[in-house]
């Protein structure tokens, strides 16, 4: 039998293993979702037999993710300022859109999928992968159920999208599905800025106890300079590659101990939920037309709740605004966060550290 030390390392390497498939293939959040799926591919296979494996430390999740949190904060500039004025209603709609996904979701999560209350209200938020990850751990929830039903939900709104424009218009999506929103023109002093802002950001955030503090306290940090113009970070490409294989490879690992009948239902609720959001952000962007200064697709676009850099990059490829669907999304996951934390607060214990 490998000892423990090997088998920690072989989770990570086929979280790796993934992450490099999915770049090959051109897949969306490569190196998370790639990691997600080679970690748990392994864990899955190591433990048919009903051996286990070790689970990875929550520590190696947090640090990573406040890294994540500094690259989105700081990617916001004092032009993003500028813009809010112009969309204040579809920012509000967000409110309505968010309480309605939620909702909608966890009736199907509860009532089709039979989950429990307090992993069907997680598997249900209209959030990111690592936030609502995050409040899951921090109420007890399965973190199995959460990532699968997440993960699921992501693929199928960041991998259908263009494809539906690309049915309706008949045009090429994706031309630029190789652009990031890393620099190649970085130095070291970039690399030092990062990690200092993602320490401080996590202390800030654990401090003043933010919900996912972990996160949005060096994002908020990261977002406050940047919009100030005190700092000017260059994103290293590979940076942001790696903090994502690590959180994805870290989240697969939870899926130690998660049987097939879980697997194949998660993919069942996850296909009905996330054809729920799809429909429901196709909704309000016809609503919100008339009442702001955008078309339908860039509207649908920022409401299709994918990933907030992923969809950024899809509104790219199309011609549309990627700073008015990033801010959009920015705004669902901060309210998703916070709606999300408030709500579970007061409808379940916290989970006993």
């Amino acid at each position: 039998m490998p000892s423990f030390d090997v088998r920690f390392l072989l989770i990570f390497v086929s979280g790796l293993v993934g992450g490099v498939i999915a770049f090959a293939l051109g897949v969306p959040m490569p190196f998370m979702l790639g990691g997600i799926t080679g970690a748990a591919g392994f864990v899955l296979w190591y433990e048919r037999d009903g051996e286990k494996l070790p689970k990875v430390s929550r520590w190696v999740r947090l640090v990573f993710m406040s890294i994540i949190g500094v690259m989105i904060g700081s990617r916001f500039t004092a032009d993003l300022l500028t813009l809010l004025p112009q969309f204040w209603i579809s920012a509000l709609a967000l409110i309505p859109f968010i309480l309605l996904a939620h909702g909608g979701c966890y009736a199907i999560m509860r009532g089709l999928g039979g989950y429990r209350k307090l992993d069907a209200y997680f598997a249900a938020l209209p959030g990111g992968i690592i936030d609502s990850a995050a409040l899951a751990e921090e109420a007890g929830a399965d973190l199995r159920i959460v990532t699968a039903q997440h993960f699921i939900r992501i693929i199928l709104v960041v991998a259908s999208v263009p494809l539906l424009f690309l049915f309706v218009h008949g045009g090429a999506v994706g031309s630029l599905a190789g652009e990031t929103m890393a620099s190649a023109d970085y130095d070291f002093s970039d690399i030092v800025l990062i990690l200092v802002l993602a320490l401080v950001g996590l202390f800030l955030g654990k401090l003043t106890r933010l919900p996912a503090s972990h996160m949005l306290g060096p994002l908020f940090l990261a977002l406050s300079l940047s919009t100030a113009g005190l700092i000017d970070i260059a994103l290293p490409p590979w940076l942001g590659h790696t903090a994502q294989f690590v959180v994805g490879s870290a989240l697969g690992s939870q899926f130690s101990g998660v049987s097939r009948q879980l697997l194949i239902r998660g993919f069942g609720m996850g296909l009905l939920s996330g054809s729920y959001m799809l429909f429901l952000a196709a909704t309000f962007a016809y609503i919100l037309v008339p009442f702001v200064p955008a078309e339908f697709g860039a509207m649908f676009i920022s409401f299709a709740a994918g990933g907030l850099a992923e969809m950024s990059l899809i509104a790219l490829s199309l011609n549309f605004n990627p700073v008015v669907v990033a801010l959009h999304h920015l705004v669902r996951i901060l309210l998703t966060v916070s709606f999300g934390s408030f709500l579970s607060r007061r409808l379940f214990k916290p989970a006993a550290n």
